[in-house]
């Protein structure tokens, strides 16, 4: 008991002290403007992709002009025994045009993920919903967090 008491405390006097911050502490009070000029691709990710920056839209600070075109795939991965399919790999691919400052720069991101068929159909088909609205979150906050490196 004495152990854990010791190391608890050795790791909180360590990690305060050698200046560690979350990667996500300080991404909401970022003064970002997003002004989104066009949107190709995926409809249902580039929806979800929209949904996680509509906080920094319209607000104050420099405008951002961003171009959006994602891409989403659905391929086969692996097959039992039977030729069944076993795996499927869940694939986004977004490349975002941004303008700041009369500076153009590009930036691509993928986001993979694998997933095992179900057999219920309706069950798959929510399940891969809820793993493309993950994926797009993923993208979402890096992208995020790569503009306020930009500034």
């Amino acid at each position: 008991m004495i152990k854990k008491i010791l190391i608890l405390s050795l790791i909180t006097i360590i990690l305060t002290s050698c200046g560690y911050s979350s990667l996500y502490q300080d991404i909401n009070d970022k003064k970002l403007n997003l002004k989104i000029i066009e949107i190709k691709g995926d409809k249902e990710l580039n929806n979800f992709i929209l949904s996680n920056l509509k906080k920094y839209r319209n607000k104050e600070g420099e405008q951002i002009n961003l171009t959006i075109n994602t891409n989403y795939t659905k391929a086969v991965v692996s097959r039992d025994t039977k030729g069944s399919i076993s795996n499927y790999q869940l694939s986004a691919n977004a490349i975002f045009n941004i303008e700041v400052n009369n500076q153009n720069k590009s930036i691509s991101m993928k986001e993979d993920f694998i997933m095992k068929n179900i057999s219920d159909s309706y069950e798959k088909k929510n399940y891969e919903k809820t793993i493309k609205q993950n994926l797009s979150n993923s993208i979402a906050n890096e992208l995020i967090l790569r503009l306020s490196t930009i500034r």
